[in-house]
């Protein structure tokens, strides 16, 4: 099934423009919903009518190209059952990871740097097979496909490109839940720490990706937010890394991870994981 990820990815890459699309007409529509916090690290969560809309719509493309994955949204809780039953019963070795709308407060804020983003989980080796985050307002699509590269292309139709890892510069944005600790150790290896900018994760990858950052570390997000990147970084030459530098690996269930870093050049990431 998975010899050649390429057809998988583009007929998905259609399904990303789909939710694109309806992202882009109901911008301004809908209105916010708060999620239950599951970590004391945050209060509430954010979620919207677009986010299940463009679950649905992924859920849909995946279930035709390849009914025989294991499947995990962040909101797949309201999936109706109907579409959850398109998948045949495993077990799978490979797991569907979505995140519909990664970003949901900058869009529902009228902002452009939210993201659709889906990735596919090897199971056995924990690492992703592929990973890939569309931004509608851009029209940007980022691709990684494990072995084979990672990929841009612009528009609904644009030819992929080979993507080139950019000069990494030692720069690490601020995100939420670095602490004090964390700042001034990044300081003493000499990063200059450079604020985030009010968006999603995916927009933070996409800057490491395109030379703005030279790192990113995340404490306590969930899987969702580094795993779709994680191979992108990786086929660009870079690691995702756990705290003392361990190559990440994830679960299907996405839970929260303590630490992780990404970084496109390998030696800072390796750097950045041992020294926190």
């Amino acid at each position: 099934m998975l010899r050649d990820l390429f057809p998988f990815a583009l007929r998905m890459r259609t399904a990303l423009a789909q939710c694109g699309q309806a992202a882009l007409c109901l911008q301004g529509q809908v209105a916010a919903e708060d999620k239950a916090p599951d970590s004391p690290h945050q209060t509430s969560t954010a979620v919207s009518a677009v986010d299940r809309l463009c679950q649905e719509i992924l859920l849909l493309a995946a279930a035709e190209a390849c009914p025989h994955l294991a499947v995990q949204s962040e909101e797949l809780g309201d999936c109706p059952p109907e579409i959850l039953a398109l998948f045949a019963p495993g077990p799978h070795r490979y797991a569907l990871i979505l995140d519909p709308l990664d970003g949901t407060d900058e869009y529902l804020h009228g902002g452009a740097r939210y993201a659709h983003m889906l990735g596919l989980l090897d199971q056995e080796t924990g690492r992703m097979a592929c990973g890939a985050i569309y931004f509608p307002a851009r029209g940007r699509l980022y691709l990684g496909i494990r072995g084979a590269g990672a990929y841009l292309a612009e528009g609904l139709g644009g030819a992929l490109r080979r993507a080139e890892a950019a000069p990494a510069p030692h720069t690490v944005a601020n995100i939420k839940r670095l602490t004090p600790e964390d700042r001034a150790t990044l300081a003493s290896l000499g990063y200059e720490i450079i604020p985030a900018e009010r968006s999603s994760a995916a927009h933070e990858f996409t800057r490491l990706v395109d030379g703005v950052l030279g790192a990113v570390v995340m404490r306590h997000f969930h899987g969702y937010d580094t795993a779709i990147a994680s191979v992108i970084v990786e086929e660009l030459g870079g690691q995702a890394l756990l705290a003392g530098g361990l190559l990440a690996h994830y679960e299907a269930a996405m839970p929260r991870m303590p630490l992780v870093v990404l970084a496109t050049n390998p030696h800072n990431a390796t750097e950045i994981a041992r020294a926190l």
